[in-house]
């Protein structure tokens, strides 16, 4: 878990930060482990099932540019970029490199379900992305290397000549951090940041997901101009169980979706579908009938079974949820479900318990599981 400073605790920095100001936290990794090198994100970013982008820095006098390049790149283009001014970033590498899931148990504090991807950059001295501001928290892990942060909470208006491929603020002065190996910094949705590499730099930005009114109501108007975000400032860390969407979750989705109680089970499974929901290019292959048959009495013999990396597990009081399906949870036991989530698979002959075969074998058809080769 972060370090948090001084006798900031879990409960209270819930209660004064999240989601309602920002967070400088020294030394708040000691081992910031797993991690990645350049080396290995250059590798990632050449692939063609691996969402990655360039975004390079144009100075001209005193006037500087921010231009983007997507991916996948040539591995001789990526060897042959300058020496400065330019960041890779690639986008949910915890599901190309499930090992690196290891870092979100960094957040205890916050829901699973809550977290989108991890996000990894590598910036060349002078290197960064522009002034942004995102419509998500996202806790920003600082590598190896130095970076220089600007952050304002103010109103900071957006760049009318900024490139198309960038959704990109004005330029901004802010409280500014200088960041190092181990240090952490917080952002609240909407806290607008400029990050510029001092050094050659890695940064790991673990980022949350959080539905809009328009997903919950799916025939929301496209003229619709109000389209707020899930919010939850009154998050408690009760509620933080691994894959559990809390009640006090739906809750708060009803009221973004200004819908009666009795609405409540089709809010809730529209939730779960929602944050559960993979991109149609990182989704992984279903079993058929047999092989989940098959697979089920190898875990009854005491096989493992481990959840694909690419896979998004939740469960709520009635239903489990996976890459964006839904499957009633029937007899399924709690304590079988947060163990699953927690340990991202199965082992040992008592891991499958009887009344979670039936869910087992649900999960297995929805892509939940790394299938053995030979079944």
């Amino acid at each position: 878990m972060l370090k948090l400073p001084g006798r900031l605790g879990a409960e209270m920095f819930l209660d004064r930060h999240w989601q309602k100001e920002p967070l400088f936290m020294p030394e708040a990794l000691q081992r910031l482990r797993p991690s990645v090198t350049r080396n290995e994100l250059g590798w990632l970013a050449t692939l063609e099932d691996v969402e990655s982008r360039l975004v390079f820095t144009e100075r001209d006098g005193d006037r500087v540019r921010y231009r983007a390049e997507t991916g996948p790149f040539e591995p001789n283009y990526l060897a042959e970029l300058p020496k400065r001014d330019w960041t890779l970033l690639v986008h949910d590498v915890e599901k190309h490199l499930p090992v690196m899931r290891a870092l979100f148990k960094a957040i205890p504090f916050i829901p699973d379900w809550r977290i989108d991807d991890l996000m990894v950059s590598f910036a060349a001295p002078g290197g960064g992305v522009g002034p942004h501001r995102d419509n998500y928290d996202v806790f920003l892990c600082q590598g190896i290397g130095v970076r220089d942060w600007r952050v304002s909470s103010d109103v900071v208006g957006d760049d009318p000549d900024a490139s198309d491929d960038l959704a990109l603020t004005v330029p901004f002065d802010g409280s500014t951090h200088t960041v190092r190996q181990g240090d952490v910094l917080y952002l609240p949705p909407g806290v607008a940041h400029w990050g510029t590499a001092a050094r050659a730099c890695i940064t790991y930005s673990i980022g949350m997901r959080a539905p809009q009114l328009s997903d919950l109501l799916a025939g929301l108007p496209d003229n619709e101009r109000q389209n707020p975000f899930y919010v939850d400032p009154d998050l408690l860390v009760a509620e933080s169980r691994p894959g559990f969407i809390s009640p006090e979750s739906v809750d708060r989705a009803l009221r973004l979706a200004n819908r009666p109680e009795q609405n409540r089970d089709r809010v809730a499974e529209t939730l779960g579908r929602y944050v559960t929901q993979t991109k149609e290019w990182i989704t992984p292959d279903r079993a058929s009938a047999d092989e989940a048959m098959a697979v089920v009495t190898s875990v009854s013999q005491g096989s493992k079974l481990v959840i694909h990396g690419m896979a998004r597990i939740a469960w709520d009081q009635r239903n489990i949820y996976v890459n964006g399906a839904c499957l009633p949870r029937g007899e399924t036991s709690s304590a079988w479900l947060e163990s699953l989530c927690a340990q991202r698979g199965l082992g040992g002959p008592d891991s499958l318990p009887a009344d979670a075969i039936e869910s087992l074998i649900g999960l297995l058809k929805m892509g939940a599981f790394d299938l053995p080769e030979k079944l």
